[in-house]
């Protein structure tokens, strides 16, 4: 019997078969990117083989068929995408409208991942999908079957009675509403766990491995997210023009805001306005700072801002760009950014901090989570598979918040670090294990003797 590995990449999975001898027999997979148009600003999701021909069919329900949805649901049915057409390569299946429900049955085990023992091959994959995401991926597969195609035929589309409810009222009885779910689905529990956070000792581990292995670039963005509590789309979305001198002498503001010339993963989450056109930056809104007003402002210590300008300075080396006319195009023509402050800058020219190093485009969400997985990997720190590795970064904003938790700040102060609109939002971020629950019970019943012992003294 053979087995089926998978081989993780900046632009999606790669599957390599092998036969009973461990001898590869087959590489197949489906990888793609995310372009954005010069004129429309509108985001391209674009899916092609392992050899870069494009795969029409995915590429027209990606782009036109959903064209205007948003990008979240977008984003999910590229990967879905990718999966289930990596799926039609291992079977051999060139057109989508020959799969049958044998063949479902086998895309069902093929997507859940994991390690797995099949009647022809088996499979053994690094990911393992959450019953939540595995259900959404059914779910983009059978729009797409049905708006490609217009097959809604399959076992796919199967479903089950799973209860009925009642209206309230004098005509009850008539208010009958049958629920049902499809039968290739999975039960998904209500309730959701928080991710969990980076320990000091597991800090630790991850900065060594970087400075034996990584650069600058993975020092400044971990230390933004571990030590200041920023987003992952928050960092990616720093330009030139958001560090600017604070009042107080020794430190900096690091200026949270979105821009026209932002990608949607650039951005910061619902906490500031997003403009809808450059004219928004004239709106006194936007040159707010504030809570769902123009911008967000977080103080840092002269030595990360010191840290940000040494990478900018090092990223930008004339010596590394005159050897590639690619990469300086690039750093002119796609790392640039809406001028929208008044930082003075040189040429005048706004540029994203942080960039690709291979293209010097703007670094995406995509590639950092590729790093931070090796990163994660080699620093020995468990990576859930079940989420496919995707909160991996807000690990570090958890940590962040616990980390002000064990200190003792209040709620209130919590809100305000972690530039929440509402307080009851931050309590997502407490998520103690024994050993926080513990240390923190010892830290309350020293407060508590302090306090008492200070009154016995009166």
């Amino acid at each position: 019997m053979g087995v089926i590995k998978d081989i993780q990449t900046s632009l999606g999975t790669v599957y390599e078969r092998y036969d009973r001898n461990n001898e590869l027999i087959q590489t197949f997979g489906s990888i793609g990117f995310i372009k954005e148009s010069t004129g429309q600003k509108k985001m391209y999701f674009i899916i092609t083989d392992l050899s870069g021909n494009l795969i029409d069919d995915a590429n027209v329900y990606l782009n036109e068929k959903i064209g205007d949805d948003k990008y979240k649901k977008r984003e999910t049915a590229f990967s879905a995408l990718k999966v289930f057409f990596s799926f039609l390569k291992l079977v051999h299946i060139d057109n989508p409208k020959n799969i049958t429900n044998g063949d479902i049955r086998d895309l069902r085990l093929f997507l859940e991942g994991g390690q797995k023992e099949g009647s022809i091959w088996s499979i053994d994959l690094q990911i393992r999908r959450d019953n939540q995401t595995f259900n959404n991926y059914l779910n983009v597969y059978r729009n797409f079957l049905e708006k490609m195609y217009g097959i809604t035929d399959s076992s796919l589309f199967e479903t089950t009675t799973v209860g009925t409810t009642v209206g309230k009222g004098f005509f009850a009885h008539n208010q009958k509403n049958v629920q049902e779910r499809y039968t290739a689905n999975k039960k998904v529990s209500q309730q959701q766990s928080v991710p969990k956070y980076i320990k000091p000792y597991e800090y630790e581990k991850i900065m060594e491995v970087v400075e034996e292995s990584y650069g600058l670039r993975e020092k400044v963005i971990i230390d933004l997210m571990y030590n200041y509590g920023l987003r992952i789309g928050e960092v990616l979305g720093l330009t030139f023009e958001d560090i600017e001198p604070s009042y107080q002498s020794g430190y900096y503001n690091l200026i949270i805001r979105d821009r026209m010339s932002d990608k949607p993963t650039q951005r910061a989450k619902g906490g500031v306005m997003t403009p809808t056109s450059t004219d928004d930056y004239n709106n006194r809104s936007y040159s707010t700072e504030g809570n769902h007003l123009g911008y967000q402002a977080i103080l840092i210590d002269e030595e990360m801002a010191d840290f940000i300008e040494e990478f900018i300075d090092e990223s930008r080396d004339d010596i590394v760009l005159s050897k590639s006319i690619k990469k300086r195009e690039n750093l002119k023509n796609k790392a640039i950014a809406d001028r929208v402050g008044t930082t003075p800058l040189l040429n005048n020219e706004n540029q994203y901090i942080f960039l690709n190093h291979q293209h010097y485009t703007p670094l995406t969400q995509a590639g950092w989570s590729y790093i931070l997985r090796e990163i994660f990997k080699r620093a020995g720190i468990p990576i859930d598979k079940r989420t496919k590795s995707t909160n991996l970064s807000h690990r570090f904003r958890h940590a962040f918040a616990m980390k002000k938790v064990k200190q003792g700040v209040q709620i209130v102060e919590l809100q305000e670090a972690l530039r929440h609109a509402i307080s009851e939002s931050c309590k997502a971020y407490y998520n103690p294990d024994d050993e926080d629950k513990a240390d923190l019970l010892r830290k309350h019943n020293e407060r508590f003797k302090e306090a008492y012992d200070k009154t016995s003294i009166k």
